[in-house]
């Protein structure tokens, strides 16, 4: 363990600020981070030559809530980081939704790091049955690309509670779009839907989500690999990290630039004990089939003979 956290959680938190390195090469060092970083901050501890602004929501434990803000503040100023920090009191998606936290304090935004970490697991419902956590990153999505610059979203999630009927009706629509385009979609759809691992179907639901709510707003994602690990207290997690690009060419939305098959097809970082390999979960891979059947037709026919 490193504090509360795991070892492989650093290795996670390595990885992502590699890609932010490398998404934002050009302007380390004044970028605006906003999301959950917890009252020990590690995340942004770690990022913080990175950033100009830290933007920290924090709602605490209930009945603690004071004691857990407090502690972020403590600790930002305990590692010099309170003249950067800004602190949005309350829960996060509610910020995101209505706009500002519970003192009236605003989002400000547009923001180069997004985190959202829901260790408590993705498919929350409201008292309306509403996807709280899903509607959150659907604003938060919107908002951002209304100030049109490219940005990086950073998401995690547990699989406990997964909404089937969301996630396999998605991953339905998914089947009948590929078919249209020629793919084995049979194949490769029927073993998600059939995997005993719930963490298979997640790791292509979430890109797929964020890369049809990008569209409508005319922004690109390219998800880089799905990471799976062990978090705290042996909890399966899954971490994504995703680049939101602007594409102005055209008034009208586009197909989202990155194709399933890209998205389907790369393997999945699996970490454990702090060491990362490969690992596809013995899942098939999406290939085009209509040129292999006209061509099996083709050997059949007199002509073929």
């Amino acid at each position: 363990m490193i504090g509360r956290f795991t070892v492989n959680k650093q290795v996670v938190r390595d990885l992502q600020c590699e890609v932010i390195r490398r998404s934002f090469a050009e302007r380390l060092g004044t970028l605006r981070y906003f999301g959950l970083c917890s009252p020990e901050m590690k995340d942004v501890r770690d990022w913080a030559p990175l950033f100009s602004m830290i933007v920290a929501a924090e709602r605490g434990e209930e009945g603690q809530e004071f004691r857990d803000q407090h502690r972020l503040l403590l600790t930002a100023a305990q590692y010099g980081l309170i003249g950067k920090l800004a602190l949005l009191r309350g829960d996060i998606d509610d910020i995101i939704l209505t706009g500002a936290d519970s003192y009236g304090n605003a989002v400000r935004y547009p923001f180069d790091v997004v985190s959202l970490d829901y260790s408590g697991g993705l498919f929350y419902r409201n008292g309306t049955g509403s996807f709280k956590r899903l509607r959150a990153m659907e604003t938060v999505i919107h908002r951002q690309t209304h100030h049109g610059s490219p940005f990086l979203l950073l998401m995690s999630c547990n699989t406990d509670s997964i909404d089937t009927g969301e996630v396999k009706h998605t991953i339905e629509n998914i089947r009948t779009e590929l078919l249209r385009g020629g793919w084995n979609a049979e194949e490769v759809c029927g073993a998600y839907l059939q995997h005993p691992n719930d963490l298979v179907r997640l790791r292509v639901y979430v890109p797929y989500l964020v890369a049809q709510l990008a569209a409508g707003d005319r922004y690109h994602c390219h998800s880089e690999r799905v990471i799976a690990y062990r978090g705290n207290r042996g909890v399966q997690m899954l971490n994504y990290r995703l680049w939101l690009k602007p594409d102005q060419r055209t008034l009208a939305p586009r197909f989202p630039q990155e194709r399933l098959s890209q998205m389907i097809n790369a393997p999945m970082v699996l970490i454990e004990n702090g060491e990362m390999r490969e690992e596809n979960f013995g899942l098939p891979k999406l290939r085009i089939q209509i040129a292999a059947e006209k061509t099996a037709k083709a050997s059949k026919s007199p002509r073929g003979r």
